[in-house]
């Protein structure tokens, strides 16, 4: 005769229509499972197993207080602990990205407990974002409410690995052990092909950011000359940062709570033509006076328009450098981030040491550094021109005659 296990769970098994359902009591509550099988040893294996998970949960729970969390406390909680710590514009991607959290796990789907939320859900969400785009800035209503084109995969990737970090954060408060996200696909999609101009392409882009103001010109030629990141490090420099017997910019991290990509502050070395054009600006507008008061900024605003007063920081030239770049007849994927790539791509080719470039880029990981080297069509010219020219070709008949 066999020998009965003991039961290592408090349930019952109960057999469906499509299958067996497993009833769980655990804190006190019942929780039912519906299995897509009619084996009851599978089931009894998984129940097992299952009532071990809610056990610990339960007693954790108790342990520290917390209880059942909903989605929308995770969310709110992972927005006010974690956000603080990125820098703005990463900021401003996640808060998008949560928009859209809330919009589905809160408004489609009832604002589910956390440890409730399994991988499917997450399937699910994924397929409901590729059809709900967010025109620039919206509310969460407008999120929840608005049916938009579909998404890019590369999106859909972004907001993958962004709710990664949520439920990893959920995890790190002990509301759940596993992440979903984890057991879900990734979107596969092809990487951006940053715009790598030529130095003619580049001249003409510097004379129309030029013809907008010194302003627009000097940033262009600082963003090209240095590889700083446009919105978080160039235009966050005030004039101590600017190091001109020594030949640094200082680009600082935690100063005022604004913080770079990278978490730290680090020294970027100034070319010559970059020079002159800093102490020629400088000379014009260190002094200048706005409202009886000097700008502690580089990049400041010269008169008091809708968009900024006279002498505050410039938050944005995205605009001025989209109608720049189309004035000056270059491609409409260019992006102020693909000077960045220029600059590491322009050192590389000229031997530069890669170590040097990864710290002068801010960058924690050197794969990084070698993925912003990017080939120009002047390079695969290059292979052609070195080969020596073919003795010309006669077919053998010929030959032979």
């Amino acid at each position: 005769m066999g020998v009965t296990m003991a039961k290592r769970w408090d349930g019952t098994i109960e057999r469906r229509a499509k299958g067996l359902r497993v009833t769980i009591y655990a804190g006190g509550k019942r929780h039912r499972f519906p299995l897509a099988t009619f084996d009851k040893r599978e089931a009894r294996e998984w129940a097992a197993v299952k009532q071990a998970e809610l056990d610990r949960r339960t007693k954790r729970w108790k342990r520290t207080g917390l209880g059942p969390v909903r989605m929308s406390t995770l969310l709110d909680r992972f927005e006010a602990e974690r956000l603080p710590l990125k820098a703005p514009n990463t900021q401003t991607t996640y808060r998008a990205s949560l928009a859209g959290f809330r919009a589905y796990f809160v408004g489609e789907q009832g604002d589910p407990l956390v440890h409730e939320v399994e991988s499917d859900s997450v399937a699910d969400f994924l397929t409901w974002r590729r059809g709900h785009r967010r025109h620039g800035r919206v509310t969460e209503e407008q999120a929840t409410k608005r049916a938009l084109p579909p998404v890019t995969n590369r999106t859909l990737a972004k907001e993958r690995t962004t709710l990664h970090r949520v439920f990893a954060f959920a995890g790190e408060l002990k509301l759940r052990e596993d992440n979903p996200v984890a057991r879900t696909e990734q979107p596969e999609s092809d990487p951006r092909q940053p715009v790598i101009l030529t130095d003619a392409q580049f001249e003409k882009l510097l004379r129309e950011m030029g013809a907008v103001s010194p302003m627009h010109e000097l940033y262009t030629l600082l963003l090209n000359e240095t590889g700083g990141r446009c919105e978080s490090e160039a235009l966050w420099l005030r004039w101590e940062d600017i190091d001109l017997e020594r030949g640094f910019l200082v680009i600082v991290s935690g100063r005022d709570g604004h913080r770079t990509k990278g978490g730290k502050t680090r020294k970027v070395p100034i070319t010559s033509r970059l020079r002159q054009a800093l102490v020629a600006h400088q000379l014009r507008f260190k002094g200048a006076g706005y409202g009886g008061q000097t700008s502690p900024w580089v990049f400041h605003h010269l008169t008091t328009r809708r968009h900024g007063v006279a002498g505050e920081r410039i938050v944005s030239l995205y605009g001025a450098f989209k109608g720049a770049a189309k004035r000056a007849g270059l491609s409409p994927d260019l992006h102020q981030h693909d000077l960045r790539h220029r600059r590491v791509t322009t050192f590389l080719q000229a031997g530069k040491n890669v170590v040097t470039v990864q710290k002068a880029m801010g960058h924690a990981d050197l794969r990084t550094t070698m993925g912003y080297s990017h080939l120009v069509d002047e390079d695969l010219l290059e292979l052609v021109k070195e080969t020596p020219t073919p003795p010309k070709w006669e077919p053998q008949a010929a030959q032979q005659g």
